[in-house]
């Protein structure tokens, strides 16, 4: 039975039984005996009073089954897949309750897929790209093994030959733990502490990077400032930035500042073009053409940064200002 239905038969009922009793109770109230007169005027009262009562029921009925309906409707439609359409304000008080659920649990899943989705997509990408890079390194280990089976190398030769096979399986090495760190990155449950990021520049960053003569390392965040971040994943935020910074500042400063409790980490170094904001921070892609992995890494750092970012609720973007290049942190 369709609860349109359900509703008017039980307010008919509900009706019925109400006008009966109400009208037997007046006559037992006022002590006059109920005869065939009496009881006739009773019947024609509440047969008058019927067609009103199952109007009120029909558009009680009718009202109550649109927003029932509503509900299911959008109900199936987040079942399609459609998690952003939501239904209007209704005076029924459950009924809004059902819906508020039905909304953030709506967001809840549509991000949830969208990122799933996005992850799947750049593993495939990922996927896709490791193979390239990985074919290479892989070809020249079996050629050199292949000679040195067929006795094709010399013995003076067989050094620099074990040599150029040690550079490409170190190759391989790097470029697996920048994967599994790509992977690491992608994870979102994590404790988040409350850092002073000052103090943490000073002593758990900048100890870790190379000193260079005609590079200064400058730290000009607000010595109060608190930032909850997970630790490790801050370190490694920083870490590749200040890298990336470093394969494009031959020489100058690379500065770490705030505005707020937005973070920004600037070099006057070679200009990133803003066309490729976007691009950058996709895997394994790097600004310079040459496929020289050695100098121009794997382009995965910025990829990391991005996830490990999100993951602590911080956008990560490029903007230039003058003959700087920054990359800023901004708390969503």
């Amino acid at each position: 039975m369709k609860i349109k239905t359900f509703i008017i038969l039980v307010y008919i009922a509900a009706g019925l039984f109400i006008s009966i009793l109400s009208a037997f109770t007046t006559f037992l109230i006022i002590g006059e005996p109920i005869g065939s007169k009496m009881f006739l005027q009773i019947v024609f009262a509440i047969i008058f009073m019927l067609p009103l009562i199952g109007l009120i029921s029909y558009m009680i009925g009718k009202y109550l089954a649109l927003k029932f309906n509503q509900t299911l409707a959008r109900l199936e439609k987040i079942k399609e897949g459609n998690f952003l359409e939501y239904n209007e304000y209704t005076y029924i008080f459950e009924v809004n309750e059902i819906n508020t659920s039905m909304n953030y649990l709506s967001k809840q899943l549509d991000g949830l897929i969208n990122n799933l989705k996005l992850k799947n997509q750049n593993l495939s990408n990922l996927l896709i790209s490791m193979s390239h890079d990985i074919k290479t390194p892989i070809t020249i280990i079996n050629g050199y093994i292949e000679e040195i089976e067929d006795n094709l190398i010399k013995k003076e030769e067989l050094p620099a030959v074990l040599s150029h096979m040690k550079t490409e399986i170190n190759f391989l090495n790097e470029l697996t733990i920048d994967m599994m760190s790509y992977i690491s990155s992608m994870q979102e449950s994590k404790e988040k502490n409350n850092i002073n990021l000052f103090t943490f520049i000073n002593e758990e960053v900048f100890p870790l990077l190379p000193i260079r003569e005609e590079i200064v390392y400058i730290n000009e965040i607000d010595k109060k400032l608190l930032i909850k971040f997970n630790r490790m994943d801050l370190k490694k935020v920083s870490l590749n930035l200040f890298s990336n910074a470093l394969k494009h500042t031959k020489k100058g400063y690379i500065k770490i500042s705030n505005k707020k409790e937005n973070i920004e980490f600037e070099n006057n170094g070679i200009k990133i073009d803003l066309k490729l904001k976007e691009k950058i921070f996709e895997p394994f892609f790097t600004i310079s053409k040459s496929k020289n992995r050695k100098e121009d890494g794997f382009g995965l750092g910025l990829s990391i940064v991005k996830n490990l970012s999100n993951n602590n609720l911080y956008n990560c973007y490029l903007k230039n200002s003058d003959n700087t290049t920054i990359f800023c942190l901004e708390q969503k």
